[in-house]
Formats: C-alpha cells, sequence, structure tokens
C-alpha cells in the first residue's frame, strides 16, 4: 500500500481528532506541516503534502504533494525569502516531468520565495527530485523516492 494512501488516512484521522480536541479546548494536531499544505496548495486543488515527501536542503525545502496519480513539487526557500535569489527545482517519473518554466519538470529563475510547481504522472512508480539554493553548494538529487 502506498504511503500516500496512509497519509491521506492520517489527515481523516486528525481532522475527526481535532473536532473532539476542540470541544475540549485543546489544540489540534497536525499530520502535515503548514508550510507542506501551502507547497500543496501551489500545485492546485486536489493536491495533499506527502509526509513521506518532504527534503530539506539548506536554504529550503523540497515538498511533495499527491492528488491520486501525479506527484507535484515546490521548494520553498528558507533563506533569501522576498529577494530574488536562484532558485530550482525538479521532478521526474518514469515518463518525465512536465510543468515549470521549461515545460520539462524544471522550474528555475530568480525566485523570491519558492520554485515551482512542477508535476510528474507517476501512478505505484518511484519518483526523482532535486532542488537547489543560492546558497554555496545547495544543490541535492534525490532518487529513487516515494515509490509504490
Amino acid at each position: 500500500m502506498r504511503t500516500r494512501i496512509k497519509s491521506l488516512i492520517a489527515v481523516g484521522a486528525t481532522a475527526a481528532a481535532s473536532v473532539g480536541s476542540l470541544a475540549l479546548g485543546a489544540a489540534p494536531a497536525q499530520a502535515s506541516s503548514s508550510a507542506a499544505w501551502h507547497a500543496a496548495s501551489i500545485c492546485g486543488s486536489g493536491y495533499w503534502p506527502d509526509d513521506n515527501g518532504v527534503f530539506n536542503l539548506d536554504g529550503g525545502t523540497i515538498y511533495v504533494s499527491y492528488n491520486g496519480s501525479t506527484d507535484c513539487a515546490v521548494l520553498l526557500k528558507s533563506v533569501y525569502v522576498g529577494t530574488p535569489t536562484d532558485t530550482w527545482v525538479y521532478i521526474s517519473g518514469p515518463d518525465g516531468g512536465y510543468g515549470g518554466n521549461g515545460g520539462d519538470g524544471r522550474d528555475s529563475g530568480n525566485f523570491t520565495s519558492y520554485a515551482g510547481p512542477v508535476y510528474a504522472y507517476a501512478p505505484g512508480a518511484c519518483i526523482e527530485v532535486a532542488g537547489g539554493t543560492a546558497l554555496p553548494d545547495d544543490e541535492r538529487w534525490f532518487y529513487p523516492v516515494l515509490c509504490g
């Protein structure tokens, strides 16, 4: 069973628990961070964060979201936010990737807060994600990841 299904179930369980917690006045728990949900919203309607799809760089974090068949990657900067700096994100599945400013699964440029979204149609398959920021030697590749 793909971990994304487990993540969606966890989100549902968290939502149910949150309703009970609110009745008691306690703060609700979250399955995914607000940054992961922000990245999912950049991907578009119907995407949710993959709890296993968080990849850290020195100057940002790559978040992978999923909609049941398509993976989406966004790199949120954590340094030089608000200042245009060289930032990029990449995703690829069995048939490559799409989206981004080149249409090939890579989005790169001088961005103020994030790079992406970029997409890969990869149900049941591994993907590759990568990204980089303006910090020296801050480029990382992750593969194969999120297989299943």
